[in-house]
């Protein structure tokens, strides 16, 4: 199947290659799919959905240079690194649970475990074991907690209302193609993240990032 997509791709048959694509998904490994689909999209200027796949194909555990920097390309394009710059603490304790869930936080909890078993061999005390305990899950609750938080992809660019509701004045537009975190009322979002953007728009305006 990637040999026909390859094909499309090399002639320049874009549309018929997200289509091969869509065809033999669950033949694909998640990470590869979601990269090849990035690639084709970029091809067919669609960057919002083309920064969402590649995402994804980072999420689903693909690591490679040409990951990086087609990911970097494209989001040099919409502009990303500027846009979703942090502006005061909440943005930058956001930046940071997001980079730390990419791995620090499993790294440290496992730093917690070999030193609490090294420890727990000389000791054997309550009070020890409970600390023990606590400072391996905290970060795995953190991470499983910052796991949850909502990260969605704007694929146009969309007026930000006051309130959530139409009848709310515009006070900006958040551009397509920017990673946000927000929090859902009905067919609305409260943007938290950036805030920079902060404000509410309308759900359908966007795509949530979730690993399969």
């Amino acid at each position: 199947m990637l040999k026909t997509f390859e094909e499309f791709y090399l002639k320049g048959d874009y549309k018929n290659a997200v289509q091969a694509l869509v065809q033999q998904q669950s033949n694909i490994d998640s990470g590869i799919w979601h990269y090849n689909m990035g690639t084709v999209l970029t091809k067919l200027n669609n960057l919002p959905m083309a920064r969402f796949h590649f995402l994804l194909a980072q999420e689903n555990g693909l690591d490679s240079k040409e990951l990086e920097l087609n990911q970097k390309f494209v989001e040099s394009k919409i502009d990303a690194t500027r846009l979703e710059k942090p502006l005061d603490f909440s943005d930058y304790l956001i930046k940071m649970g997001n980079f730390a869930n990419k791995g620090p936080f499993l790294s440290l909890s496992l730093l917690f475990l070999i030193v609490g078993l090294f420890k727990l061999r000389k000791s054997t005390s309550p009070k020890r074991i409970l600390g023990f305990i606590l400072a391996v899950i905290t970060p795995l609750i953190l991470s499983f907690w910052i796991g949850t938080w909502p990260r969605k992809i704007a694929l146009v660019s969309v007026p930000i209302h006051e309130g959530p509701s139409a009848m709310f004045r515009v006070i900006s537009e958040l551009p397509a193609g920017i990673l946000i975190i927000s929090q859902e009322k009905g067919d609305w979002e409260n943007i938290i993240f950036p805030s920079r953007f902060s404000g509410w728009i309308k759900s359908d305006s966007l795509k949530r990032l979730e690993s399969k």
